[in-house]
């Protein structure tokens, strides 16, 4: 399930994050927002210098475009005159101007011994045939280069400028690369740069030292002496793109012109640098991590609460590695489709989770729903840490009761109405039980077995089998009354409880659910009730139980040694409220204390006590069996 969830998870989030623009724009803020708060501010690059004409620059001449070719003719050789290591013009020259100063940049252009890169564009670009043939014939024998960016079409910014093309039929390249392959740099063989862009010395301060091209003839010579020099517009309305660094205005501004981007480019393949963007393993290295840990938090936790406090404990990471392996290596891992691998992980092992928990509900109510009450199968249900399936040994109290005469009333009455008349006692007793937190582990014909303290443990197990005893006593008396009512002799109901250790759990299997216990005090409890029959109790309680029991009241019955058991149980009698069947309580255990100590008065006190109350079958069965010659508190059974 684990490979299931992770793999899934891994598809759902790959699809999304390719498929979804949301998600694609989201990862891209994300990269450029870690580019805008991580980059640390720099020296400006001092190889590289850019020459800007602005709004001022366009002031001086009676026309804004084309711009006055010969102020660009005395601009190229005032550059070329201190010294300029190359110059790359990011202008076009796609129409006439005037003749003369149109002559006079031709013949500068082929002039300058300083390696000269001048852009061009084609018809793919949004040229007219007119303004490619103009441009073909005017830059004839030049090195051109295309400065194209690539701006992205979710949010319009620009990640990376265009290194090299295919058109008609011929190899193209970009602007920067034109500008390295002019200086014998080697460029690299791919058809576009990712750009890492970086910040200058402040946060208003562009990274390279930037001119406006009107005040260049008064610049220091050694300002430009071995320097790059590009030269572009710096316009309002022309040439101006958003970027990484414009997430915050790095740059001074929320866009920054094109011949920036292309000096980024240009100082990134000088320095041999790699964009910060990742590489499709190290993706999906991060996807893989965060889905497989989010599933393996979600599937083995304990609960849900702590796999939920997994699931943000795995987010959190996430995000601060990929932040900090920005600030430390300069690598942009993505974030937003691990954190939608890792959310589709957590959401699909809930469900999952939910499905198992809700099948371990349904399976521990089918369980127990007969064997306990509601209540209790609930509790059970929403603390599982209360109930230990599999075997464990445990202290408990079991009750057993029978009915008798049983086999005579199958025999005596009609099929239907005994099944009614049994349905109607077994749901009588049966809610005694669970009343008294009992579970019901048996119904076998007549009988009931029952024990407390599993599967929930019940500190006072012992007191509740004797209370629950008693109801069950008074209510099988008033329902064998009704039935008498009815012309049915429907038996007394004898009960035995007894306490001891057992070994309790779910015995056949999973697919085969029995819980119950095994152990001798439950045949303790099962002989304690057969004797009942031979006593002429209802109730015969063992001393384990009454031991336990701080609030029931008992009169003893004797030592009894059971069928088939060597030593004695102490058995008692609880006592009944109200009852005009058992004696004076002070005066039985005087006379119980005289059998006990085998006193030659005990035959002739019990005689009394039963002259004094006929109806008490515990005291007449002593008396007789005094009278009988028997002595002494122990009682031997040889039958049930």
């Amino acid at each position: 399930m684990f490979v299931l969830v992770a793999g899934s998870s891994m598809l759902i989030a790959s699809g999304i994050s390719y498929f979804v623009p949301l998600a694609r724009v989201a990862e891209n803020w994300i990269g450029d927002l870690r580019m805008d708060l991580l980059s640390p501010f720099e020296p400006q690059f001092e190889p590289l210098v850019v020459v800007t004409v602005n709004e001022e620059t366009l002031a001086q001449f009676p026309y804004r475009s084309p711009l006055d070719r010969g102020f660009l003719a005395d601009l190229l050789a005032a550059i070329a005159s201190r010294g300029a290591r190359a110059i790359g013009i990011d202008l076009l020259f796609d129409q006439h101007s005037e003749k003369a100063k149109d002559e006079r940049l031709f013949l500068i252009l082929r002039s300058l011994r300083t390696p000269l890169v001048v852009a061009r564009a084609d018809a793919i670009d949004g040229l007219t045939p007119k303004q490619v043939s103009f441009q073909d014939q005017y830059l004839a024998g030049l090195s051109t280069g295309i400065p194209l960016v690539v701006s992205d079409s979710l949010d319009d910014t620009v990640r990376a400028v265009i290194l090299r093309r295919a058109h008609d039929n011929k190899t193209q390249p970009g602007f920067a690369a034109a500008l390295l392959a002019a200086m014998n740099v080697s460029v690299p063989d791919t058809a576009q740069l990712y750009l890492d862009y970086r910040k200058g010395p402040g946060q208003e301060t562009l990274p390279f030292a930037t001119y406006p091209a009107h005040a260049v003839e008064i610049l220091p010579p050694e300002w430009l002496h071995d320097k790059i020099v590009l030269i572009g517009s710096d316009l309002d309305l022309a040439d101006r793109h958003r970027t990484p660094l414009s997430v915050y205005g790095s740059a001074g501004s929320a866009t920054v012109p094109g011949v920036f981007v292309h000096a980024t480019a240009v100082r990134q393949l000088l320095e041999g640098r790699q964009a910060p963007v990742p590489g499709m393993w190290q993706s999906f290295g991060v996807l893989l991590l965060a889905t497989a840990l989010t599933a393996f938090v979600v599937l083995k936790s304990a609960s849900a609460a702590p796999a939920c406090a997994g699931v943000a404990i795995v987010t959190a990471a996430l995000w601060a590695t990929g932040f900090a392996v920005f600030a430390l290596y300069r690598l942009a891992l993505p974030l937003v489709a691990p954190t939608v691998g890792l959310g589709m992980a957590a959401g699909i092992g809930f469900i999952w989770r939910w499905r198992i928990e809700q099948d371990e509900r349904n399976f521990v109510r089918r369980a127990f729903s007969h064997f306990v009450a509601p209540a209790i199968v609930d509790d059970i249900i929403d603390n599982r840490d209360h109930l230990r399936l599999g075997g464990e040994r445990r202290e408990m109290t079991f009750l057993f009761t029978d009915i008798t005469g049983y086999t005579t009333l199958t025999e005596s009455t009609d099929p239907e109405r005994f099944v009614r008349i049994m349905n109607s006692y077994i749901e009588g007793t049966s809610g005694i039980v669970f009343k008294h937190g009992g579970t019901l582990d048996k119904i076998v014909g007549d009988a009931l077995h029952v024990f407390f303290n599993a599967p929930l443990v019940q500190p006072d197990h012992a007191e509740r089998a004797v209370k629950c005893a008693i109801d069950l006593d008074a209510y099988c008396r008033s329902f064998m009354s009704e039935q008498a009512q009815h012309g049915i002799d429907f038996g007394q109901t004898r009960i035995g409880v007894n306490t001891g250790t057992t070994i309790v759990g779910n015995v056949g299997g999973p697919n085969r659910f029995d819980y119950t216990a095994t152990g001798d005090a439950i045949n303790v409890a099962a002989r304690l009730e057969s004797v009942n029959k031979h006593l002429g109790t209802r109730i015969c309680v063992s001393n384990a139980t009454v031991e336990r029991c701080a609030h029931s009241r008992f009169r003893p019955v004797g030592e009894l040694i059971l069928k088939g058991k060597v030593a004695q149980v102490l058995a008692f009698e609880p006592l009944l409220a109200e009852s005009e069947s058992q004696c004076d309580l002070d005066r039985y255990t005087a006379t119980y204390q005289l059998m006990a100590e085998a006193a030659a008065t005990a035959a002739a006190a019990f005689r009394d006590l039963e002259r004094d109350y006929p109806e008490d079958r515990l005291v007449r069965f002593h008396a007789r069996r005094l009278a009988a010659g028997e002595s002494g508190p122990v009682i031997l059974f040889r039958e049930k």
